[in-house]
């Protein structure tokens, strides 16, 4: 594996991501995660062949997040609620890693 996987990081991020799902909505979100996994499999599977952890890009250290599991979270909030992600990132986390999957994903940077 080219990206090195850091639990740190999740934990990082994860604080950040649970605001920004609306308090009425966690208890059905793994729900609502699962149904983005379904929609976007096809345009997930070539995110992470181009710049997921095997990919020969990843050893750059650029878009590190895609070795964590919470990138689907962050990546489901980008498509679903980008505004409100950015303000609750901002000034918490570094801006490269939220900005780094913006253009894979095919969106404008955020931050």
């Amino acid at each position: 594996m080219h990206a090195r996987f850091d639990a740190g990081m999740t934990g990082e991020v994860l604080p950040v991501l649970w605001p920004v799902v609306p308090e009425a909505e966690r208890v059905a979100y793994p729900g609502r995660l699962e149904e983005f996994v379904d929609t976007y499999r096809e345009r997930l599977v070539l995110l992470f062949a181009e710049y997921g952890p095997q990919s020969a890009i990843a050893k750059h250290g650029r878009h590190e997040l895609l070795a964590h599991p919470v990138s689907l979270i962050i990546l489901e909030r980008l498509t679903a609620a980008r505004f409100a992600l950015a303000m609750g990132w901002d000034g918490e986390l570094p801006d490269r890693w939220l900005n780094d999957l913006c253009g894979p994903w095919g969106i404008a940077e955020v931050l």
